[in-house]
């Protein structure tokens, strides 16, 4: 049954609903009328729909459940084509739906640049711990290297004082040599003394010196 009749089912439904009311209120079983008007459930549905749109009546009750079906007949004025194919807009969306790629384009456009910005914020974030955590590397290394040489130097340090207080150990030796001082210690078991003023006095330049 073509859809451009719709307004032919909807003046025999209306036609068998008011038939069946009492004054202006019709109270019954829907599917019932619209069986004897021609209609099956779908289009019963359909032109139900397009009366209530059009102000020709009023569903007041739905038949569900058991209930009867309540509806207010508002006019009885006859249903034109003009007036249902204005009140069927869903062909035009559709075919407006199906023809507009345009939006749909922009859509998925819109959706991948979002998604490029998201994958660049989070690659310049990556790139920015790894540079990060490069310069802490580098900067640990740095700090690695330097303690190893402080430790360096401070054994060699080490080593010229070593060499230092051996030189003095013998500097003192010869003196004691040179000026003819007993090669024997004290009973007691300290230095040798000195007897020479000269050669005391070098001695403990010496070693305020190495002090």
């Amino acid at each position: 049954m073509a859809r451009t009749n719709l307004h032919e089912l909807a003046n025999r439904l209306l036609e068998t609903l008011t038939s069946s009311a009492h004054g202006n209120t019709f109270e019954g079983k829907l599917r019932a009328v619209a069986a004897e008007a021609g209609l099956n459930s779908v289009r019963s549905a359909e032109v139900i729909k397009l009366l209530e749109e059009l102000g020709r009546i009023e569903v007041v009750q739905r038949g569900r459940r058991g209930r009867n079906t309540i509806i207010a007949l508002k006019s009885t004025d006859p249903v034109t084509l003009a007036d249902a194919e204005a009140m069927l807009p869903s062909r035009a969306a559709k075919r407006t739906t199906r023809l507009n790629y345009d939006d749909l384009g922009r859509a998925v456009v819109d959706r991948l640049l979002e998604l490029a910005r998201d994958d660049g914020l989070r690659a310049a974030q990556v790139e920015a711990f790894a540079a990060e955590s490069k310069q802490h590397g580098t900067r640990a290394g740095e700090l690695e290297e330097a303690l190893e040489e402080a430790k360096l130097r401070e054994t060699d340090l080490r080593v010229r004082l070593k060499a230092a207080e051996e030189a003095l150990e013998r500097a003192e030796e010869n003196l004691r040599k040179a000026f003819g001082t007993s090669p024997r210690p004290p009973a007691d078991g300290g230095k040798t003394p000195i007897e020479d003023d000269d050669a005391r006095a070098v001695l403990d330049i010496l070693r305020s010196g190495r002090g």
